[in-house]
C-alpha cells in the first residue's frame, strides 16, 4: 500500500515535533537533576562551613583564655611553675626572650626526664628562627602577628601549639590535645542530631554523627579540610543519597504525557484537515454528479420531443409513447430537484390526515411502469383495513419512499420489489421496500445516511448516483417525526419507514 505524499509530510513533521520535545525533556530532566546535585552540595558545603566555625570557635575561646595568662606571665605577675598545676589544658610553657629560651630553663646538676627533653628539642628551633611560628601567614594580609596557633607532630602524636608575641619576648603553650578534642566534640554534639558527618585527622576519626547507617552506606556529599591550624582534619558531610530514579519516572512521564498531546492533537488536526478535504471532494463530486443526473433526463427530453415532432407530422401511434417517456423523464428531474432542494435548506412541513394506502398506491402506479421498463416487477402488498388513516406530509412520505424505489430500481434491476404497508400497532405503521439485490456490506450500514457516502463495490460500479438520498430520506423522516429503518436481508435490502398515525398537532408548519 503507498503511502501519500500528505501523510508522509504528516508523519516527518510529526516525528521532528516528537523528536524535538524528547530532546528538550530529556534536557531539562538533566538540567534539574544537575540543579538538585549543586543544591545538595551547596547545603553541605554550608553545614561544614558551620562545623568549621564551630571549631574555630573553640579555638577562640581558648586563645582568649591564653592571651590572659601570657599577660600575667608576661608582667611577672604569675610564674610558669604556678599556672601549670591549675590549667588541666596545658601541658607545658615555654617563654623565648631575644631569641634565648628563658623557661624552661634547668640547672646544671637537674637532669631532664626524656619528656623535658623532648620539649626542649621541640622549642630550640623555635628560639634560633621564631618566625617559624608565624611562617604560615607569609602569604597573608597579617605579615607581623601578635598571636596563633601551630599544629606539628611528633612520633604520629599531634602538638598543639598557642603563642603570644610580647615586643621581644614570646610565649608559647602546648595545649592539651585530647581536652581539646572533648571541648570539640562536646560543641559538635549539640548541632549533630539532624547533621551527618565525620572528622578525620589523617584517615583517623575524631568525631562521627550518630546516623551511622547513613554514613555506612552512602558516600559524603562533600569533603573539605579545615582551616589552619587544623588543615590535616577533614569534614565529610553526608545526606540521603537522593534517588533520581523517582525525578526520571516523573520527567519521562510527563515528557511521554505531553507526547501524546501532541500526537492527539496532530491527530485531530489531520482528521479535520482530511475531513474538510474529503467534504469539499464530495461537494465537487456532487455537483458533478447531480449534473450529470440532470443532464441524461433532458437529454431524454429533448430527444423524445424531437422525434415528436417528426412523427407527429407523418406518425401518429408512436405518440402516447413518446409522451410517456418525456412525462417519466420529468418526473425524474422532477425528483432530482426536489432532492437537492430539500438538502440545502430545510422545506415546510404540513401535517393532514391522509389514507395510507391511497398515498403509497400513488407511488406504486407511478413507478411500476418505470421498473417494469427495466425488468423489475414491482409487488404492492397494502394494508388490510383499508381506512387506516395517518397524520403525515404526503409530499414528504412521497419522495422518502421514491429515494428507496430509485436506489431498488439502481441497484436491483431485474428483480423483484417489494413495497408492504403493515400496521406495528395502533399508533404506528411502517411501509417497507424490500429488493432482492447485493445488499449493503454490515461494516456501511452506520454509513449510508452520511452525506455524499456511496457503498463502494462491484455491483455499484457505472451506477449514477448523487449520494445524499438516503441522507434527504432521514431528514424528512425525523420532520416527520418517523424513523428510517436498514436492514440487510441476504438477498438484498429492506427499507422501511415508522410513522404514527396520530399527533398532538392537527397540522404543524
Amino acid at each position: 500500500m503507498k503511502i501519500s505524499k500528505r501523510i508522509l509530510f504528516f508523519i516527518i513533521v510529526i516525528a521532528a515535533l516528537v523528536a524535538f520535545i524528547l530532546y528538550l525533556g530529556i534536557q531539562t530532566i538533566k538540567h534539574e537533576a544537575l540543579l538538585r546535585q549543586y543544591q545538595s552540595q551547596n547545603f553541605a558545603k554550608s553545614r561544614i562551613e558551620n562545623i568549621s566555625l564551630s571549631v574555630e570557635g573553640v579555638l577562640k575561646e581558648k586563645a582568649s583564655h591564653f592571651d590572659v595568662i601570657a599577660e600575667y606571665l608576661y608582667q611577672n605577675k604569675l610564674k610558669p611553675e604556678q599556672v601549670l598545676p591549675k590549667e588541666v589544658e596545658l601541658k607545658n610553657i615555654f617563654i623565648i626572650k631575644d631569641n634565648q629560651i628563658t623557661y624552661p630553663e634547668y640547672s646544671q646538676n637537674y637532669t631532664a626526664s626524656s619528656k623535658e627533653q623532648r620539649w626542649l628539642q621541640m622549642i630550640e628551633p623555635i628560639a634560633q628562627d621564631p618566625s617559624i611560628l608565624w611562617s604560615h601567614y607569609m602569604d597573608s594580609e597579617q605579615s607581623d602577628p601578635k598571636a596563633g596557633w601551630v599544629m606539628s607532630y611528633d612520633n604520629n602524636e599531634a602538638l598543639l601549639l598557642y603563642w603570644a608575641k610580647k615586643e621581644e619576648t614570646i610565649i608559647g603553650f602546648q595545649v592539651s590535645y585530647i581536652k581539646f578534642l572533648l571541648d570539640t566534640i562536646k560543641v559538635l554534639d549539640n548541632q549533630s542530631t539532624t547533621e551527618s558527618f565525620v572528622i578525620k585527622d589523617n584517615d583517623k576519626i575524631l568525631f562521627e554523627s550518630l546516623n551511622n547507617e547513613l554514613v555506612i552506606n552512602n558516600k559524603p556529599v562533600l569533603t573539605e579540610a579545615l582551616k589552619y591550624p587544623l588543615q590535616t582534619w577533614q569534614v565529610s558531610y553526608y545526606a540521603q543519597s537522593e534517588s533520581f530514579m523517582t525525578l526520571y519516572l516523573i520527567g519521562g512521564g510527563f515528557i511521554l504525557l505531553v507526547i501524546l498531546i501532541v500526537c492527539a492533537l496532530a491527530l485531530y488536526a489531520y482528521r479535520e484537515y482530511t475531513r474538510t478535504l474529503r467534504q469539499a471532494r464530495q461537494q465537487v463530486n456532487f455537483v458533478g454528479q447531480v449534473s450529470h443526473e440532470f443532464k441524461t433526463p433532458l437529454t431524454n427530453i429533448t430527444l423524445y420531443s424531437e422525434m415528436l415532432k417528426e412523427y407527429l407530422q407523418d406518425e401518429p401511434n408512436p405518440v402516447p409513447e413518446y409522451l410517456d417517456v418525456i412525462s417519466k423523464e420529468s418526473q425524474r428531474l422532477t425528483r432530482l430537484v426536489q432532492n437537492v432542494l430539500s438538502f440545502t435548506k430545510s422545506p415546510k412541513t404540513y401535517f393532514k390526515s391522509h389514507n395510507i394506502n391511497q398515498l403509497i398506491e400513488k407511488i406504486y402506479q407511478t413507478f411500476q411502469p418505470i421498473l417494469a421498463a427495466k425488468s423489475t416487477q414491482l409487488n404492492f402488498s397494502p394494508l388490510t383495513d383499508n381506512q387506516q388513516e395517518v397524520m403525515t406530509d404526503d409530499d414528504k412520505v412521497i419522495q422518502i419512499i421514491s429515494n428507496f424505489l430509485s436506489n431498488a430500481e439502481k441497484y436491483a434491476a431485474g428483480k423483484p420489489v417489494d413495497l408492504s404497508i403493515t400496521k406495528i400497532n395502533d399508533n404506528q405503521v411502517k411501509i417497507t421496500v424490500r429488493d432482492y439485490g447485493a445488499g449493503i456490506p454490515g461494516f456501511a450500514l452506520k454509513s449510508i445516511f452520511k452525506p455524499f457516502y456511496r457503498v463502494h463495490s462491484a455491483q455499484t460500479e457505472g451506477v449514477s448516483g448523487t449520494g445524499i438520498g438516503l441522507t434527504i430520506a432521514k431528514q424528512l423522516a425525523d420532520n416527520l417525526q418517523g424513523t428510517i429503518i436498514a436492514e440487510n436481508k441476504q438477498p438484498g435490502m429492506a427499507f422501511s419507514l415508522i410513522l404514527p398515525t396520530s399527533l398532538s398537532l392537527q397540522e404543524t408548519k
